[in-house]
């Protein structure tokens, strides 16, 4: 036989989750109520977030007029606070200009959101997505700086240097890379060794040993 799901009014949820905060214990007071526990962390989240303004659903008692106001005084108050917040905490990028204001924005994603930051710091919501498309991961930025490396390391032995003998070169600036990761980033970068010049540099060698 098919269990029935129970429906609990409005003012059930928010008396069971006054009951909790009163226990101070949710899993005694949801055993107490013959509630599951996990059910009443969500009414105790849902709480948090809207205030008296929870609970308006399907299968619950309808907001009065008054508590309607109540609720979105209180989301504004919650907004004009969150604001300030913001304005504080990005003070010492604000006079920096809007590259420094992206760079808050992007730290504090998780803690604010982007909407409401675009809004407190007169940023254009679109101008700042198509900044962050343009922002390097850590990655990008060691992959960037491993091509550079190579280039260099290639230019110095005048294009003569293969991807072994520029792994040995990594080597000593802290990059333990296999051979073939070296390859394909030459591949990359679009340089091969000269094998005349390589020829060429073999010879002096040579003659530089053997006198």
């Amino acid at each position: 036989m098919k269990k029935t799901r129970a429906n609990y009014d409005r003012d059930f949820k928010l008396k069971a989750v006054f009951l909790s905060y009163e226990n101070r214990n949710s899993a005694q007071t949801a055993r107490d109520l013959q509630i599951d526990k996990n059910l009443l962390s969500l009414w105790r989240k849902e709480y948090k977030k809207h205030g008296t303004g929870c609970f308006p659903g399907y299968g619950n008692l309808t907001l009065t007029s008054e508590e309607k106001k109540i609720y979105y005084l209180e989301k504004q108050i919650k907004d004009v606070d969150l604001k300030f917040e913001i304005i504080r905490n990005a003070s010492k990028y604000i006079c920096l200009g809007k590259p420094f204001i992206f760079h808050f924005m992007a730290e504090n994603e998780k803690k604010y959101s982007i909407k409401l930051m675009c809004r407190t710091l007169d940023v254009n919501r679109g101008t700042y997505r198509t900044w962050k498309r343009g922002l390097l991961t850590e990655t990008q930025k060691w992959r960037i700086n491993l091509k550079n490396e190579i280039k260099s390391i290639f230019s110095a032995s005048k294009e003569t240097y293969g991807c072994h003998r520029i792994v040995i070169e990594l080597q000593k600036s802290g990059y333990f890379l296999s051979h073939t990761t070296v390859l394909r980033c030459m591949r990359e970068l679009g340089i091969y060794v000269s094998i005349r010049k390589n020829n060429l540099a073999i010879k002096q060698q040579q003659n530089i040993t053997n006198p």
